[in-house]
């Protein structure tokens, strides 16, 4: 049974006034999410890497988010999510300010990597919420915070576009995220009350290992198979050790009194799908995120591209998240009335069509318009409804791994999907004569956004046959999201 601890002096706080501060930190948390991708092209031409090293930029802090986030998640729920927030943001931190001063792609990747840690936030928040905010409140609050991160991404996006018009480095550039979090560390310390409820388990040490060992080692694989060839010696003992590591984790976490992550929980009848959603988003969300930007900076001499700016790719996303944020706000009212097919797959839907719309058709920039826009509301509706579904299933006091390993099943999706995509794009290169520069041809991009678009059709399917009765897993009764949605 979960402890609950005294409460503390700042447990009075209003859940407005809990919601409004968890809502800053998301916003925060968007606009490092929206600025850095802007920033990619810029980083590849300044510092000369080519386009498939360049997805590690993107990639590299999924890969961190997908080890990190289970175990800052269980810490939250063991020792108080609050003070997860504060210690992952203080190495975010570092690593914003070293990715803004740092002249070396090497120590880039880096800061990049501690900027990953950043998708524990979300996860912890809602572990906040639901211990801090009562009945159909929960629920909107969660909204919020999703609502928040597309906002913040919109703002980061933009922010970092007009930032270009004055500075001309992406190093420079980088300072804005870098201070939107500094300005989060005293706002957390001071103002966000510590959760009360406590699962008194303890870390799984052994599981941590094997699952931080297991998706490292596959990740590398997929992510130089390309340069090192995929039949090599060094990616094949990769590949059999990340295989061989994942297997040891899942033989572990079933025998293990306290595992790190409840494979029987995430594995039942009900939740199974729900996280299987979570990893066909986290490809949907992350995927193609370089493919799309470095197409668009592509100068148009070479048959496709548009050859657009900082400025310009930051006014590109403004439709995909201005329609996430809108959407994302509808979700919940859906989800409470509808259930949880109808946005997902409306949400689902909309990527779809986003991914075949541009696999077909990307020749003009309002094509790019349109799909952003599609992308945009299915991204809203998925997002603003899955971890609410989720959250509807679990024990109070496993809030935050359960809403952790959706959030890590995202990030390992973008990451895996990523590495992938990254192989295709550079094993699909145009004939440059300029030594030093290499860019994917036409027909990598398109292979990224129809791989896409498939995927994103079986999570269509998937999300149909999603029902919505009760469930209960061994002693504890996991309440229906509808319960969550309407107490």
């Amino acid at each position: 049974m979960p402890e609950r601890t005294p409460p503390s002096s700042t447990a009075a706080r209003s859940a407005l006034a809990v919601v409004s501060f968890l809502v800053f930190v998301e916003l925060c948390s968007g606009i490092l999410q929206g600025s850095v991708p802007t920033l990619v092209p810029l980083i590849g031409a300044q510092m000369h890497i080519s386009s498939g090293s360049l997805s590690w930029v993107n990639t590299l802090p999924l890969l961190v988010s997908g080890i990190s986030v289970p175990l800052a998640s269980k810490l939250g729920d063991i020792h108080g999510h609050r003070r997860m927030i504060l210690i992952t943001m203080a190495a975010v931190a570092v690593g914003s300010v070293l990715a803004a001063t740092t002249t070396s792609f090497g120590l880039l990747l880096v800061g990049r990597a501690l900027q990953g840690l950043y998708t524990a936030w979300l996860p912890l928040d809602f572990a906040i919420v639901r211990d801090r905010v009562q009945g159909r409140q929960a629920g909107t609050g969660i909204g919020l915070l999703v609502g928040a991160v597309f906002l913040g991404s919109t703002l980061g996006a933009v922010g970092t576009g007009l930032l270009s018009q004055h500075v001309a480095t992406a190093r420079a550039m980088m300072w804005f995220p870098a201070v939107a979090i500094l300005l989060c560390l005293p706002v957390v310390l001071l103002l966000i009350p510590e959760s009360v409820t406590r699962n008194r388990s303890h870390i799984d040490w052994s599981g941590t290992v094997l699952l931080s060992t297991g998706l490292g080692t596959g990740l590398l694989a997929l992510g130089r198979g390309s340069a090192w060839g995929w039949t090599s010696a060094t990616v094949l003992v990769l590949a059999a050790a990340a295989v061989l590591a994942l297997a040891a984790f899942t033989v572990t976490e079933l025998r293990t009194a306290e595992p790190l992550i409840d494979v029987r929980l995430i594995t039942g009848r009900r939740l199974a799908p729900l996280y299987l959603l979570s990893f066909v988003i986290g490809i949907a969300m992350f995927g193609s995120q370089t493919a799309g930007s470095t197409f668009m900076a592509t100068p148009k001499q070479f048959g496709f591209g548009f050859g657009f700016d900082t400025l310009r790719l930051s006014l590109m996303a403004l439709p995909t998240t201005v329609a996430a944020f809108l959407s994302a706000g509808a979700a919940s009212r859906l989800l409470r009335v509808l259930g949880a097919r109808t946005p997902l797959a409306l949400g689902f839907a909309g990527f779809t069509a986003s991914y075949a719309l541009i696999a077909l058709a990307h020749s003009a920039p309002w094509q790019f318009v349109v799909s952003g826009v599609l992308a945009g509301v299915g991204l809203g509706l998925v997002i603003g409804a899955l971890p609410v579904q989720i959250m509807g299933h679990l024990p109070a006091d496993q809030t935050g791994i359960g809403t952790g390993i959706y959030n890590t099943l995202k990030a390992l999706a973008g990451s895996v999907s990523g590495a992938a995509f990254a192989a295709v794009l550079d094993h699909n290169l145009l004939k440059l004569p300029v030594p030093g520069v290499e860019l994917s041809d036409l027909h990598g991009y398109v292979i990224v956004w129809t791989s896409c678009a498939v995927i994103c059709l079986l999570g269509l399917g998937l999300s149909l046959v999603i029902g919505r009765a009760p469930v209960t897993t061994g002693q504890t009764s996991l309440r229906p999201v509808e319960a969550l949605s309407s107490e």
